[in-house]
């Protein structure tokens, strides 16, 4: 336990702003009283993740448009 009240304390003094301190702190202290579960979003429930769950991946160049995109910028010079 005082281990882990060194490294949470190191932790909140590492944040630079006080916004940031009482947001952590706000956080630590939902779990500690309500439980992890309580501040989760629940969107994931009973399956797996994937990083299409987290990110845009549909976004990101295919390679032949890479490949399109610099043949393009190669022209041009």
């Amino acid at each position: 336990m005082a281990a882990q009240g060194v490294a949470r304390g190191y932790h909140l003094m590492a944040l630079r702003t006080n916004v940031a301190k009482a947001r952590v702190m706000t956080n630590w202290m939902l779990n500690a009283t309500a439980g992890d579960d309580f501040v989760r979003t629940g969107f994931q429930s009973r399956r797996p993740a994937t990083l299409r769950d987290f990110e845009y991946t549909d976004s990101y160049l295919t390679r032949e448009q890479i490949k399109e995109h610099t043949a393009a910028l190669r022209a041009r010079q």
